[in-house]
């Protein structure tokens, strides 16, 4: 207990130096206050109905549009790296193609997801899902391909079905590889609802406080939308690592 409570400390240290850091600036004017405003104007910017309205607004719209990819994108990436871990086949087939795909750049996509699709919810929701399948499907056949001979042959010797092998042995083996999996594509969706948000077009979202704040040079309403995306990211990421301990206290026991 009393180191976890020495890590927490520790973590807010680095906040704390940049809030008297970002105060000092602005009591000083070392800064253009147009350009870092106030610590005050920020955490009062929601007090105005436009902003605050567009904040509640978009934080809904946001995780509903971030949940929706992640989901497409990690149950398809756990269905196609299990192909490519089962099937040596496969895996020289589609592998090479799959790690050049995923060289590419996310926001390279979207010129051409917008020339495809539109600028509409399909097209957002597409892009969020490719920039989750690509963590999931790493992670699935990593995980899949280190779990030990040894389990294999256990159940090989058990005439266990193929069915049974990967219920039983193969995906407990790989779970904590394929949890960190889905974090990671959770945090890459996450990352991507706010880009895409933000560059294509005008919709509801947090990205959209963002470009409010832009359009009107409010760098106050700007810099509340990034410490609300920043808060609401951490709060995922910390919701997806306590269900990934809990599924695999187990592996503690």
């Amino acid at each position: 207990m009393k180191s976890t409570s020495f890590n927490v400390k520790l973590a807010f240290i680095l906040p704390a130096f940049l809030l008297v850091l970002w105060s000092l600036a602005s009591a000083f004017n070392w800064v253009d206050p147009r350009l870092l405003p106030p610590l005050k104007q920020v955490v009062l910017a929601p007090t105005d109905p436009v902003v605050l309205r567009l904040v509640l607004d978009g934080i809904g719209s946001s995780l509903s549009r971030n949940i929706q990819g992640a989901l497409i994108g990690s149950s398809l990436g756990l269905l196609f790296g299990t192909l490519l871990a089962f099937s040596p086949i496969a895996d020289r087939m589609l592998g090479p193609s799959f790690h050049a795909f995923r060289q590419v750049a996310m926001f390279a996509w979207i010129p051409l997801l917008t020339a495809w699709l539109g600028i509409g919810e399909t097209m957002r929701i597409t892009f969020i899902a490719i920039a989750a399948f690509k963590p999931m499907v790493l992670n699935t056949q990593e995980g899949i391909q280190s779990v030990p001979r040894a389990y294999i042959e256990a159940g090989q010797s058990m005439c266990l079905s193929r069915w049974q092998m990967l219920r039983r042995v193969v995906f407990p083996s790989a779970m904590p590889s394929i949890l960190a999996g889905l974090q990671l594509a959770f945090i890459a969706s996450w990352l991507a609802t706010v880009g895409v948000e933000t560059l294509v077009s005008f919709s509801l979202g947090l990205g959209a406080v963002l470009q409010e704040g832009q359009e009107h040079f409010r760098m106050d309403v700007v810099m509340f939308g990034i410490l609300i995306i920043g808060c609401v990211g951490f709060v995922f990421n910390s919701m997806l690592k306590l269900v990934a301990d809990r599924l695999l206290r187990w592996r503690t026991l």
